[in-house]
């Protein structure tokens, strides 16, 4: 932690022969009163490692919930590659900048496992959250075809290696 309250985050991680990971970062629950985003990484829609190439490199801003994809199920959605910043504020400016080199940042008002186990949109809770996740690496979507393809090797995470990743993240002063 600096003197100005920035605090550097590093992940390591050594595998050996394990199957794929689908992400090698961190996840945090914020208030959902946080619930302003902007970043400066591809967008402005979500992007993947093997999905990125009608994005453009830019300045974003939206709500949260407008990082919820429309899809018939409800399923991971809302990824952003080369993110060099992201800022979460509530409506009074207040809340976090997260910075790294390149990262993959998403936040949404739910978590991994509610996405999982709800077929429908009405089936999701209530937000009372924002769940904010940064990593080093998401792993592809695939999507080749609509039968099941699996993601292209060079989008997997490496299993053989140690990873490491790191970021930093400290507080906004309201603005307004």
């Amino acid at each position: 932690m600096t003197g100005d309250g920035k605090v550097k985050v590093d992940v390591i991680c050594a595998l050996k022969d394990l199957p794929p990971m689908p992400e090698f970062g961190m996840m945090f629950k914020l208030c959902a009163d946080y619930n302003n985003l902007e970043w400066f990484g591809t967008g402005p829609e979500e992007t993947y490692i093997d999905k990125k190439s009608g994005a453009r490199l830019g300045i974003y801003k939206n709500k949260v919930s407008d990082n919820m994809a429309k899809y018939l199920v409800p399923q991971e959605c809302g990824n952003k590659v080369g993110v060099r910043y992201a800022k979460l504020t509530d409506n009074m400016g207040r809340g976090f900048i997260f910075t790294g080199d390149e990262m993959e940042f998403s936040a949404l008002p739910y978590t991994p496992h509610e996405l999982e186990n709800a077929m429908h949109h009405y089936e999701l809770p209530q937000a009372h959250y924002t769940v904010v996740r940064v990593n080093m690496r998401q792993m592809g979507i695939a999507g080749d075809d609509s039968w099941g393809a699996l993601t292209h090797e060079e989008y997997l995470l490496p299993t053989d290696t140690e990873l490491s990743f790191s970021f930093c993240f400290m507080g906004v002063i309201g603005e307004k």
